[in-house]
């Protein structure tokens, strides 16, 4: 078997992994983006698969690539309020400089919200083109040529999903592609119908911390010269008593600029502590809405058990040779999907679970921005030898990836165990 060489996306070589996520953002503004972090690619290490082991089957399910925000208002809000505080003589130099770029990037994203942008379309072709040039055994004609796709309807899913199959089937054109995107496979790659239960209360207590914890004055005074001016202004545009929104708009906008091609930035409009604050108040929403909060994590992962059931079944199916020409199952979806799955398989740093009591804890043990950028994906790559006994090697953003199972030549580990202890996640009462 050739040395595999390793590709990871985003983040997190081992000297990282020992900063803090405040130090790593103040190194690299970008990572407080959260989700909208875009997939960054840096060369890792290369393992060896064991004697006699090839790879035969890959089951993956990806986020969809870099994107635009999902609410047209996002862009229009900022840039109609800047203009006329502008008309209205209000701006402080960096305001007026601050509403050209605003209104570069709500131009950009007219009629776009929530569209794919070219950076996500290349990220998952990378993404493609590494899995068929590191795996060619997969995808040759001796072991199969037949691969099953399922998109969730979002066009920026489904798009992702053409993207992607599009490099595999340029690289091996004798490749037979299958594809879906309705709502038949949602429980696969948009598995949600469990956060419903609770998605509004755990937004309003996130959305609630965060105007209490949000200390916007010095902000506006930046971009204003009318402070009191600006409150009523913001009020008013954004329908809020509160100010903290638009504190909250820039912040987002800030972040999702990384996910195109010449937009300005706007990471300047922060100082390096606001810049972490937003970071960590966002963390939290997605937190409680997403994640494996004590408050709300045991009801949201039973979506997760969904998404690994149908990982584990598809893969029994391949090795019993009941697919027979079955060379890949890939999944597109969303981040929804990503956290959860992570989560009940207790993947390394991605399990971390506090309570709203203690929340500030919370970047000790979760980070957005480590779990789930754009392009997110998480694969499992399974090896079989002569006696056809099967191992599996998972994968985060394609970097190797622990989760407690015993395994005595890591990042390898038996089929039977790694399949046993999937299921025992799958259990109505496991977390």
């Amino acid at each position: 078997m050739k040395r595999l060489l390793i590709i990871f996306a985003l983040v997190i070589t081992s000297s990282a992994m020992a900063q803090s996520i405040r130090e790593q953002i103040a190194a690299n503004p970008n990572l407080a983006g959260g989700i909208y972090t875009a997939y960054m690619v840096t060369e890792q290490k290369v393992v060896d698969a064991p004697k006699g082991y090839k790879p035969f089957y890959i089951s993956h399910y990806g986020r969809h690539g870099s994107r635009y925000q999902t609410a047209q208002e996002k862009y229009d809000q900022p840039a109609l309020l800047l203009e006329q505080a502008y008309k209205d003589g209000k701006l402080t130099e960096l305001g007026k400089d601050l509403m050209g770029r605003v209104r570069t990037i709500a131009d950009d994203a007219h009629m776009r919200a929530g569209d794919l942008s070219p950076r996500g379309e290349r990220e998952h072709k990378g993404i493609a083109e590494r899995m068929a040039t590191i795996y060619p055994e997969v995808f040759s004609k001796r072991n199969g040529n037949h691969i099953t796709c399922f998109s969730s309807p979002s066009v920026r899913s489904v798009i992702s999903m053409a993207a992607f199959t599009e490099r595999l089937k340029e690289i091996h054109p004798q490749l037979e592609i299958t594809r879906y995107a309705s709502a038949h496979d949602i429980h696969i790659t948009r598995p949600e119908k469990n956060m419903d239960t609770f998605y509004k209360t755990a937004r309003k207590m996130a959305k609630q911390y965060q105007q209490e914890q949000t200390d916007d004055k010095a902000f506006i005074c930046r971009l204003f010269n009318d402070y009191d001016y600006a409150e009523k202004l913001i009020r008013t545009v954004y329908n809020s008593t509160d100010t903290h929104l638009f504190m909250g708009n820039m912040h987002d906008l800030a972040m999702i600029v990384q996910n195109f091609d010449n937009l300005p930035e706007l990471h300047d409009i922060f100082t390096e502590e606001e810049r972490y604050k937003m970071w960590h108040l966002f963390n939290i929403r997605r937190y409680l809405t997403y994640g494996p909060s004590i408050d709300f994590g045991d009801i949201r992962n039973q979506d997760g058990k969904l998404l690994l059931r149908d990982i584990i079944e598809r893969a029994d199916a391949v090795i019993a040779g009941k697919t027979p020409g079955e060379v890949a199952t890939l999944r597109f979806g969303h981040d929804s999907a990503v956290i959860p799955l992570l989560a009940i398989m207790h993947a390394e740093g991605c399990d971390g679970r506090v309570s709203f009591a203690e929340i500030e804890r919370l970047p000790e043990v979760w980070c957005d921005s480590r779990i789930t950028s754009m392009s997110v994906n998480v694969q499992f790559i399974f090896y079989r030898n002569k006696r056809g006994d099967v191992l599996v090697r998972m994968l985060h953003s394609e970097r190797d990836i622990r989760i407690p199972v015993k395994s005595d030549n890591y990042p390898f580990y038996r089929w039977e165990d790694f399949r046993n202890y999937c299921l025992a996640q799958c259990e109505p009462d496991a977390r």
